[in-house]
């Protein structure tokens, strides 16, 4: 009933926020970075008649009602589709043309209905008022409705195409992700992989969690961290029950179990594809920032961090929870017998692991690939693709015409989740393309004379413990427009402090209900609830501590030339 009460709220809030937004007038500082979005979309000509011949980004407030004066004796016209007219489309045009200031009236406008779109989908996503990947399809609907954006055309005032993202090349990589993920899950080669590491260690407790955690974080990389989790869970539940005889107040259940959930966190973030948070910052980089990240450039970000945080859960974890004395001799035997079962590999496997390893060296090594052969065209998600195509075509019994993935197996694929994507891409677009984030940015002259390093401190800190509360795809797509503005606030590297958001959100140690590893885990009856918050707290901080330290050290060495 709660939950119920909850989710009205939000969708009476979320309106409610939205249609007074919508209602009220724009104010002085709207209309001002919407005349900025519509100079910077008009010949130099413009420019000069205003008596700013400069540049619009030298505009200044102060000056802004001499300008507006002059705006109303100039008549301009508007191309109908700016990715044919340049970016610099708006030209004077004294005989049909409506005059600049009312022009500033409708990007000012346009601004605003963007940031109560913006406010609405927050609420939403935040109360989940209605299913998340309906509300990340909101800007297909609100964009064209409100004039915002054109399903046809880059337009005036959004200056993009609302329909765009959701095909962004970083969702086709994440698609791709996702198949090899169904692919590995269908033929059971994840279980194969954890089975045969697990048989090769020496077994002690101590030594039996860290390899789970490894491996657990290994296959966190590339599957999602829920399927990951929901894979070991059984391992481990059954190494428990051999090692311990079922005593579920066993410290030794109690730290396998949190091992299991807080490193399949922690591998998401080693990868590109490891965790959504991960793909959101790379699209919004890309749409606001220009810079392309990688599946090979993400590793050198994101890998050190995981090798840092793995050991430092770990030890963490045995002494919140000291370990009992176990007979750990038996647990052996389980993983060699379950092994035993799974008998050879299968055609199946075997076509999932060479797919799988000719997909992660073309990624990891697609630079070095395109300058040795001049492909210019290809990038992760070209590879992703030939990936998807490959798992399409490759047989595995022919005269059963039975291939290595099928679509019914493909049916499976979170596709609400690559719409969330899309629409979080679409939105932060808008925002930038309409002068909303730069209003944002403008708003925020608070942080303006504190130090980079707090600032990144109290991103990760706001993240972490947003995220325990609420979807980390949803909170990073809130979140990474704001932290692009504050970049452009403080002068800081925006990069800097969007990818502290994202791997912030995939931080979230405390709650059952921050992240579905936490949840399975929490659902294994070997845990409770004052466990994972005793464990999770400690967690949460050494993490903010680890991510502002690396990143503030990255940020001068490289991060800098990004």
């Amino acid at each position: 009933m709660r939950a119920i009460k909850f989710k009205l709220t939000g969708l009476v809030l979320g309106l409610f926020t939205f249609f007074t937004v919508l209602l009220l007038p724009p104010s002085g500082a709207m209309l001002f970075y919407g005349a900025k979005t519509v100079l910077s979309h008009s010949e130099k000509e413009i420019l000069k008649k205003i008596g700013h011949p400069s540049s619009e980004k030298n505009l200044k407030y102060s000056e802004f009602d001499e300008i507006l004066k002059k705006a109303e004796n100039i008549k301009v016209k508007i191309p109908k589709n700016f990715s044919k007219s340049g970016t610099r489309g708006i030209k004077i045009d004294n005989k049909t043309g409506k005059t600049l200031s009312e022009i500033f009236n409708i990007q000012a406008n346009a601004l605003k209905a963007t940031l109560a779109i913006a406010l609405l989908m927050a609420i939403w996503w935040i109360t989940e008022a209605i299913p998340i990947p309906i509300t990340s399809m909101l800007p297909l609907l609100l964009f064209p409705l409100l004039s915002i954006g054109n399903p046809k055309s880059v337009s005036f005032p959004g200056f993009f195409n609302p329909f765009y993202p959701y095909m962004h090349y970083l969702i086709v990589l994440f698609l791709a992700g996702f198949t090899i993920a169904e692919a590995m899950k269908r033929w059971n080669l994840h279980r194969r992989i954890s089975l045969y590491f697990l048989s090769k260690i020496s077994f002690s407790p101590k030594k039996v969690i860290f390899a789970f955690m490894i491996i657990t974080a290994f296959l966190s990389m590339f599957i999602s961290n829920t399927a990951t989790t929901a894979m070991m869970l059984p391992i481990g539940l059954g190494i428990i029950a051999a090692s311990t005889k079922g005593e579920g107040k066993n410290n030794f259940g109690k730290v396998l179990m949190l091992g299991i959930a807080y490193a399949s966190s922690i591998g998401g973030i080693g990868t590109l594809i490891g965790t959504p948070p991960n793909v959101v910052l790379a699209g919004f980089v890309d749409n606001l920032l220009g810079i392309k990240i990688t599946f090979g450039n993400w590793i050198l970000i994101g890998l050190p961090l995981t090798i840092f945080m793995l050991p430092l859960a770990f030890l963490v974890l045995i002494k919140v929870f000291p370990l009992n004395e176990v007979n750990i001799k038996d647990s052996k035997k389980v993983i060699e017998e379950d092994l035993k079962k799974m008998g050879k590999l299968t055609v199946g496997e075997k076509n999932t692991l060479i797919i799988f390893l000719i997909t992660a060296f073309l990624w990891i090594f697609e630079k070095k690939i395109k300058a040795i052969f001049h492909l210019n065209w290809v990038n992760d998600a070209v590879v992703g693709v030939f990936a998807i195509v490959l798992f399409y075509i490759i047989p595995v019994n022919l005269k059963k015409w039975e291939f290595t993935l099928n679509w019914e197996t493909n049916k499976k694929l979170p596709w609400g989740t690559l719409l969330l994507f899309g629409g979080g891409l679409s939105l932060g677009t808008a925002l930038d393309k309409t002068g909303a984030a730069s209003y944002l940015a403008g708003s925020l002259t608070i942080f303006k004379n504190i130090p980079l390093i707090i600032i990144l401190f109290l991103t990760v800190l706001l993240m972490v413990f947003l995220t325990e509360i609420t979807s980390n795809t949803a909170s990073t797509n809130m979140m990474l427009p704001i932290l692009f503005s504050i970049g452009i606030t403080t002068s800081t590297n925006p990069l800097v402090l969007m990818i502290a958001g994202a791997i912030g959100a995939s931080m979230a140690f405390m709650l059952p209900v921050a992240t579905p590893p936490n949840a399975l885990i929490f659902g294994s009856g070997y845990i409770k609830m004052k466990d994972m918050i005793k464990a999770g707290i400690l967690l949460n901080i050494i993490s903010i501590i680890l991510i502002t330290s690396y990143l503030y050290l990255l940020s001068f060495v490289y991060l800098k030339n990004f």
